[in-house]
């Protein structure tokens, strides 16, 4: 399955931290409603069947995936939700390397266009819908890189982008002090740029590919081809599709 791959956070819970203990007793959604779960360690995978989407407790709707025979994954066969919640459209997938992901599910149905590209759902993914544009920006002009804590990416923290306008006021509610210890490492991408997406400040490395498609100001697709959503990571972080062949 062609999807695009989301982030996942690392760290392995011991099964006494995910609440599958015999010693615990289980809430109604498979796990002990007392355990707040870390995102488990990556499971290795060699084909998408290994893995399975995941979340801290049965019941809640996957944000990362595990392997198979995980026990997060295990303990959550046989229960059955009372209130099933309306999820993203994502699916565990074995990652190219070797990693259990979650993935938003490709749209290749979406025979549309729209002013300001595709509407993104709680987990990043693109729906064939008109995206909602937020009023940060009109332009990349309008936007300015700055740091995202207190280290900024110079000093081995983060960066990000925001308006031009809002900048004092964003630095100021980081609440840093004088006296702030970074790891003195640089991790800034080079490539990445303050850049007006939907009308947000984002702070974006990859151009948008040839072939983008999803925004009425861009070409149609060629003869034969498509407009495919959450193919391409480059694409979607703008809310555009790619073109690909039928």
């Amino acid at each position: 399955m062609l999807a695009l791959l989301l982030v996942l956070a690392s760290g392995c819970p011991s099964d006494s931290e995910r609440g599958l203990t015999g010693d615990s007793e289980a809430s109604d959604d498979g796990l002990d409603p007392d355990v707040s779960s870390p995102p488990p360690e990556l499971s290795s995978c060699e084909v998408d069947a290994d893995c399975a989407p995941a979340a801290a407790t049965c019941c809640e709707c996957p944000t990362f995936a595990v392997g198979v025979d995980d026990p997060l994954n295990q303990a959550c066969v046989d229960v059955t939700c009372d209130d099933v919640p309306t999820c993203s459209a994502t699916d565990a997938i074995c990652g190219p390397n070797g990693t259990c992901e979650l993935a938003c599910n490709v749209v290749d149905d979406c025979d549309a266009s729209f002013p300001d590209g595709f509407a993104t759902d709680a987990a990043g993914c693109l729906v064939c819908a008109p995206a909602v544009v937020a009023d940060e920006c009109t332009a990349d002009a309008g936007c300015v890189e700055t740091r995202a804590d207190c280290c900024g990416c110079t000093g081995g923290g983060a960066s990000t982008a925001v308006p031009v306008s809002a900048q004092s006021a964003f630095d100021d509610a980081l609440g840093c002090g004088p006296d702030v210890a970074c790891p003195g490492i640089d991790t800034c991408d080079p490539d990445a740029e303050p850049t007006c997406t939907q009308g947000r400040c984002e702070l974006l490395s990859d151009l948008a590919p040839a072939g983008a498609c999803g925004d009425s100001d861009l070409p149609p697709c060629p003869a034969g081809q498509q407009c495919v959503l959450n193919l391409d990571p480059a694409a979607t972080v703008r809310g555009l599709g790619v073109c690909v062949p039928q």
